[in-house]
């Protein structure tokens, strides 16, 4: 038995609003917090509503005008045209889209490895149409339309090949990018030298409608490379999106279910029992002179082996005790740190203040010797740690098999640091 596709999320989201409906006005009557709440969804809930259905009334509109629906497109713009009427509208998404900010804006795609090709074409068509050079700017769109269609599927964009449908983009939905190129790319037979308003592809490279410098064309050229930027980022994620998406509206298993309402449970209880301990400051909590024994899984056990591994300049384990959002290797990171921190270094240390500041986070202060360049300096600075996962999730401290681990910026500010100390210490003498 094959099982359904996923349905687009915000579709999805909708009906899962609508099915929890009756119960959470239930819920209301009972208790006045949750009819409040509610409320507050609810509302977001009908703005949600009228964005889907100003794109499907905008496609109704002005699709048959040449202009195409995608994802990145204002909503405020939208209902803006829409609000307008027909003619004023299209000055509305003219404006719209030969607004120098937002041609910046899809200036940026041009810069990753996908449209990087295509970039100095780009930059010429927006100089051009910000010098209301249209007659110039019109043929750079659509060569790079042409370019980024064709070299992604071996076919012309108005020629089917921006045509297969994708999972959850308007460029595929109503008014969308297959839509466009079939008006757009409409054969032109004969010489016409009246002013035309629809960037026509046809027409435009052929010489057969020669009147297209305006405003309006150009606008109508930019909102397509728009949908065909668009239609591509989502073509190339989809499978990921499809998958992500098949995972969250999976049925609900029970038993999973039911150990995540226990794992909850668990925490919550975690964290009503926890109380931040009183703050030290001010005083000799450990050092690198005079040991003192401390408690093992504290986060002040943990700043001292780490600031041991720093004097050793144990750059490995450094790495494997600060945390890397990116993930990349220990050995990577390892290499880094000691280039970061060839020029500086700590020969003693001292822990002077301990501050928990939430369940998972604690702040300890730290006293420093060490070297810059060669020359002596002491300072001060705090080090964070978060006690996590092993992919950096934070837990409540207690909680399953976590570890303490520090923030990256106190080994990113310790060059900075003793730079500043250095400072302080020679404008002193």
């Amino acid at each position: 038995m094959t099982s359904k596709p996923p349905k687009p999320p915000g579709d999805f989201t909708l009906e899962q609003f609508e099915a929890m409906r009756p119960f959470a006005k239930l819920m209301g009557i009972l208790k006045p917090e949750i009819r409040e709440r509610f409320k507050e969804v609810e509302s977001h809930v009908e703005n949600v509503k009228t964005i889907m259905a100003n794109r499907d009334l905008f496609a109704q509109t002005f699709s048959p005008l040449g202009w195409v629906n995608y994802d990145r497109m204002s909503v405020v713009a939208v209902a803006d045209a829409l609000k307008a009427g027909v003619e004023e509208g299209e000055a509305v998404l003219t404006a719209y889209h030969l607004d120098p900010d937002n041609l910046r804006f899809l200036g940026y795609r041009f810069h990753t490895r996908h449209y990087e090709a295509w970039g100095e074409i780009y930059e010429r068509a927006v100089e051009r149409a910000g010098a209301t050079d249209f007659l110039s700017a019109v043929p750079l769109i659509l060569i790079i339309i042409d370019g980024i269609c064709t070299t992604t599927t071996a076919k012309h964009p108005f020629s089917g090949g921006a045509d297969a449908p994708v999972f959850d983009t308007q460029t595929s939905g109503p008014g969308g990018l297959s839509e466009g190129l079939a008006l757009l790319g409409s054969t032109r037979r004969k010489l016409d030298v009246t002013p035309i308003s629809v960037p026509y592809r046809h027409g435009v490279v052929h010489g057969l409608n020669p009147s297209f410098g305006h405003a309006i064309v150009a606008a109508k050229a930019f909102n397509l490379l728009h949908a065909m930027v668009d239609y591509f980022d989502r073509r190339r994620d989809e499978d990921a999106r499809l998958a992500k998406a098949a995972e969250e509206q999976r049925p609900v298993d029970l038993m999973e279910l039911g150990r995540g309402i226990a794992k909850n449970a668990e925490v919550k209880k975690l964290l009503d029992a926890w109380k931040a301990r009183p703050v030290t400051a001010g005083e000799a909590v450990a050092s690198s002179d005079a040991p003192v024994e401390l408690e093992a899984g504290t986060p002040e056990a943990a700043v001292a082996e780490y600031l041991m591994n720093l004097v050793s300049r144990n750059f490995g384990a450094l790495a494997k005790a600060t945390i890397d959002y990116p993930k990349r290797t220990i050995g990577y990171r390892a290499g880094r740190l000691r280039d970061d921190l060839k020029d500086v270094a700590i020969s003693s240390w001292t822990i002077t203040g301990v501050e928990d500041t939430a369940a998972a986070m604690t702040n300890v202060m730290v006293d420093m010797t060490g070297t810059i360049f060669g020359e002596a300096w002491s300072g001060s600075h705090p080090v964070r740690l978060m006690y996590s996962d092993e992919d950096n999730n934070p837990l409540v401290r207690g909680e399953g098999s976590g570890v303490w681990i520090a923030m990256p910026d106190f080994l990113t500010n310790l060059w900075a640091t003793a730079v500043k100390a250095r400072r302080s210490q020679e404008e002193g003498f």
